[in-house]
């Protein structure tokens, strides 16, 4: 049975286990949950969430929550439930994900400044040895990769290609051809779900995230409202350590991020200094 890790703002203990189900289905088990605080000083104003571990069951294998053993209407009808249950750091529903005339974004923004200024020390989480990430690959799954620049897009063919010929469309600043869906809100989502069900495969968003402090809220604002079943950011080797980590927390800050896929590890000499982003480390470019 994989684990699968992501954040969860500070909740009661007795309610990880019932949101846990919500998200990954009734068979969904949770292995640990630690309190983790980021950033602060000398102990103060740090931010806390939740560090949680579950066990899920095998995405190859069929659960009752699943398309093979429900039909898929009743599927997407269920999963859409479920994220509406989700507690969102930002209500994203309300607004275009895009718009920065509301408060959800001001305050996105708000905790960007804070956690990615220049100016500021960059907070990392420490975390113990990241267990391995399984890439969701069952027919209706939606997996969103985003990451600065064409990094997305590599990471997503990639991954297409050597784990089961998934789908894959475009998101954010991802510029593509006529005629190829792009997954931008909840609603290009779950039409993307749909398709995914009806041709039998999973699909793959490639979403490239723009640099600036207001475009790269404005992006963390649009996966919330995506709300994928996975999340994972391709993240650059050869890149300053402190310019990944502040685009990384930022977008940690807003949604839950499961695993990172991992680019241009031969143009460095230290490729390993992203372990220190906290996340587990589902795909590189080092491998194969």
């Amino acid at each position: 049975m994989p684990s699968i890790r992501f954040r969860l703002d500070p909740t009661p203990l007795d309610r990880v286990a019932e949101t846990v189900r919500e998200r990954y289905g009734p068979e969904a088990t949770v292995r640990s949950a630690e309190e983790v605080r980021v950033g602060g000083i000398g102990g103060f104003f740090a931010r806390k969430f939740l560090d949680v571990v579950v066990d899920v069951p095998d995405p190859g294998q069929p659960t009752e929550w699943t398309a093979q053993r429900r039909g898929p209407i009743d599927d997407l009808i269920e999963r859409a439930d479920r994220a509406d249950r989700r507690d969102l750091p930002i209500n994203v529903s309300a607004v275009p994900p895009l718009s920065t005339e509301s408060d959800a974004f001001t305050g996105v923004l708000e905790d960007l400044q804070r956690y990615a200024s220049p100016s500021a020390p960059v907070a990392v989480a420490t975390r113990s040895k990241a267990r391995p990430v399984v890439l969701l690959k069952a027919p209706g799954d939606l997996v969103v990769i985003a990451g600065i620049g064409d990094d997305a897009m590599t990471v997503a063919r990639s991954l297409a290609g050597e784990r089961g010929g998934a789908e894959i469309v475009a998101g954010g600043a991802v510029h593509v051809g006529p005629g190829v869906p792009r997954v931008t809100d909840r609603r290009t989502a779950f039409s993307a779900r749909a398709r995914g069900v009806e041709n039998g495969r999973a699909t793959i968003v490639a979403y490239s995230i723009e640099p600036g402090d207001a475009r790269l809220a404005a992006h963390a604002a649009a996966l919330a409202g995506i709300r994928p079943d996975q999340l994972w950011l391709a993240v650059d080797a050869s890149r300053k350590p402190e310019d990944t980590a502040a685009w990384v927390n930022a977008v940690c800050t807003v949604v839950s991020v499961q695993a990172l896929a991992v680019v241009r590890t031969a143009w460095t000499s230290t490729p390993d200094t992203v372990r220190s982003l906290g996340l587990p480390e589902g795909w590189s470019d080092a491998v194969g």
